[in-house]
């Protein structure tokens, strides 16, 4: 008889997965910085595989490590967003490019995208739904590498999305109506289609995003 069993995370992926969820959640706009000893404490690990995880999001730039002290998270600049937007693009034309022509929709887009209409007067389930529909895509195209330079942009876009949604009205209705487009153009193998359905909504993503006011007094 075999027996299965869930592999708990190890201490440094506990510290890691913390910090991205600390990160993810703190304001676009506004710099931070977190010590060891209370990313210690609050993830429930020590200060040894802290360090192993700040080295990681440190090589990802989402952080700037100052070692033996902590990590600085810088406020996020319009040349972030710009940059954070170019790496989208060019790994979702690539990605919805070879799960259209490989034919891989599967019912999961189908069900995310319900999901998202059923979320729109939550901002953060609706972003929290946006982030699973794009990683779903990414995952399905099958290169791991990319998969994880794309996610390090993703953490960005989280400390501005539900800000970006809750100052532009309509904005979750316009989401839908793009990433609907994207769906049907997958589930048609139209794989020039579903890259200008793609193409369209990140063109409309970073506008929203480049009209996001920062916070006041802030440089």
């Amino acid at each position: 008889m075999s027996l299965s069993h869930t592999q708990s995370p190890t201490a440094a992926e506990t510290a890691y997965q913390w910090l991205r969820r600390e990160i993810s959640s703190h304001p676009w706009d506004q710099d931070a910085f977190l010590t060891e000893n209370a990313i210690a404490r609050a993830a429930g690990v020590s200060r040894t595989p802290v360090r192993d995880a700040l080295l990681r999001l440190e090589a990802a730039r989402l952080i700037r490590r100052v070692p033996q002290k902590g990590a600085f998270v810088p406020a996020l600049t319009a040349q972030d967003i710009e940059n954070m937007m170019e790496v989208r693009h060019v790994i979702e034309d690539w990605a919805v490019r070879k799960v259209t022509a490989a034919g891989r929709r599967g019912p999961e887009l189908d069900r995310l995208l319900r999901a998202q209409e059923a979320s729109l007067a939550d901002p953060v389930a609706f972003i929290e739904c946006d982030i699973r529909f794009h990683k779903h895509i990414i995952r399905a195209a099958g290169n791991p590498a990319l998969e994880e330079l794309y996610d390090s942009q993703r953490i960005k876009q989280q400390r501005m999305g539900v800000k970006a949604i809750q100052d532009r009205q309509g904005r979750s209705d316009h989401v839908v109506t793009e990433h609907r487009a994207i769906v049907e153009a997958i589930g048609s193998r139209d794989s020039e289609a579903a890259s200008a359905a793609v193409r369209s909504h990140l063109s409309s993503t970073l506008t929203a995003l480049k009209a996001m006011p920062a916070h006041a007094g802030h440089d």
